[in-house]
């Protein structure tokens, strides 16, 4: 299980966002070409796992920054869907999938990265998420 996998079911089991994109255009990794949109990809930025002295713990508390991208067809479309994305996924923690998550937290979007030409509005909002393995 990862900080992606987490990310990607919360995503995938929020059915406000889930009417917007379906659940199967909600990727783990990079969204592929032609995906109609509107999509979504969710990445790993950066992975942590938290050291101890004897690193022989059953159970390793990890942090990563996940990225969640977003794809639509407008910039309102785009503007709504990180709105419901922020929504699925700030400030929670419990079991997720069976990972025990400590918490989720928001770590900033990034810029509009819009291409009007060939009709893809972009834009990221990044997450922190702390976990047991």
């Amino acid at each position: 299980m990862s900080g992606v996998a987490v990310i990607r079911q919360l995503l995938a089991t929020s059915a406000s966002l889930t009417a917007q994109v379906p659940a199967g255009r909600i990727i783990a990794g990079i969204i592929p070409q032609k995906t109609a949109l509107p999509a979504i990809g969710v990445t790993e930025i950066s992975s942590v796992e938290h050291l101890t002295v004897s690193m022989a713990e059953s159970s390793r508390f990890k942090t990563e920054r996940v990225q969640v991208t977003v794809h639509a067809s407008n910039y309102s479309s785009k503007k709504a869907i990180l709105a419901l994305v922020r929504a699925a996924c700030a400030n929670r923690s419990g079991t997720v999938n069976f990972v025990k998550v400590d918490s989720i937290l928001p770590a900033g979007d990034g810029p509009d990265l819009d291409d009007e030409a060939a009709v893809i509005f972009e834009q990221s909002s990044d997450f922190i998420v702390k976990w047991s393995t």
